[in-house]
């Protein structure tokens, strides 16, 4: 019986192919910059962002973000949100850099990003991306579930419940094309935890 019940979890529990993670990522304005310090310790900084051909571009002030993506471009992005019907989540995983090209600023459309922060923001930062993962779930599919303490010499196979998958397999490549807009987009994240 338990068997069942952990197989009904785990079937909740959509992975989502990388042109579903772009048409999420593209439909939200709203993620989360997660980066390692320079003293080596990691952060998180919400930003508004946008995609554009398997990129994540955002805008920043002169502050600790480019300080940090100097030391240590590799970063990852996480985008998350709900619709009627589902939860989502969309992490991306790749190398930050600041955009230095008129062109590029052009041509990816953040001249037009508006933050939802007061502070200028003259700089421009693209995570180019190496691997996107993405899961969905039902929104009626949540559970508390038993509290279990952790002991020092715990094995994932003592720990109920556990996910059958893990979630650091490789993901599938990024497709080449370009995200979808307008009335193509996804939907909107949700509206927690704003700021930039």
């Amino acid at each position: 019986m338990r068997d069942s019940a952990v197989s009904k979890q785990a079937a909740a529990v959509e992975r989502l192919d990388a042109a579903t993670c772009w048409a999420y990522v593209q439909g939200a304005s709203f993620g989360r910059l997660a980066v390692i310090n320079a003293d080596g310790a990691p952060d998180i900084f919400p930003v508004n962002h946008l995609a554009h051909e398997g990129s994540i571009y955002f805008r920043t002030a002169r502050d600790s973000k480019l300080l940090h993506i100097a030391h240590h471009p590799l970063v990852a992005f996480e985008v998350d949100g709900e619709s009627d019907e589902h939860y989502w989540s969309v992490v991306i995983r790749g190398r930050a850099q600041r955009v230095t090209r008129d062109d590029e600023i052009r041509d990816s459309g953040v001249r037009a990003l508006r933050s939802w922060s007061p502070t200028a923001k003259f700089f421009v930062v693209r995570v180019t991306a190496h691997a996107v993962t993405g899961r969905r779930f039902p929104t009626h599919a949540g559970r508390g579930g038993r509290l279990v303490a952790f002991e020092p010499d715990a094995t994932a196979g003592t720990v109920p419940d556990a996910a059958t998958t893990a979630r650091g397999d490789r993901p599938e490549p990024i497709p080449h094309f370009e995200p979808r807009s307008g009335s193509d987009a996804a939907p909107a994240t949700r509206a927690s935890d704003r700021g930039d």
